[in-house]
């Protein structure tokens, strides 16, 4: 059931999304296609607002701050398992892959590719932006959820 909760969290958690990822991207190697990488991850956000953070408000603000952070985390984990998929079907559909064991090497190369886009995460920059934002978002979302609940 829609609530304002659950809408202000798919908003801001869109936002957040968004401006993470634009600051991850401007620590990319300029080889790296950038292209859907905001709005994609601003999509993101606003399922796990909607669906994960929107849900759990409506506790004390301690709460809030840790339901922010694991909505932050939940978008973070969402966006890489999504755009290192992304990247095995490219490798894929180039026919890195071959033998029986494809499959398996594809998803094994999966979990590389995660690794290996992690390395963009940690930048001072970034940390900062994804846990201020996180632990911000959800003291608003818990703001909303007792002014209209």
């Amino acid at each position: 059931m829609p609530t304002m909760p659950k809408l202000f969290a798919a908003v801001l958690m869109a936002v957040f999304g968004y401006v993470v990822a634009d600051r991850v991207a401007g620590h990319l190697p300029e080889e790296v296609q950038q292209g859907l990488l905001r709005p994609i991850t601003a999509f993101f956000g606003i399922l796990v607002g909607w669906r994960f953070l929107g849900r759990r408000v409506g506790g004390s603000m301690r709460s809030a701050l840790g339901m922010g952070l694991s909505a932050a985390f939940a978008l973070l984990l969402v966006s890489l398992i999504f755009f290192s998929g992304n990247e095995m079907l490219r490798r894929a559909l180039r026919k890195t892959y071959k033998g029986a064991e494809a499959p398996f090497l594809a998803l094994q190369d999966m979990v590389q590719i995660s690794l290996d886009f992690r390395v963009h995460l940690f930048y001072a920059d970034v940390v900062t932006t994804f846990i201020l934002g996180g632990l911000i978002v959800g003291v608003i979302v818990e703001l909303v959820a007792r002014r209209w609940s």
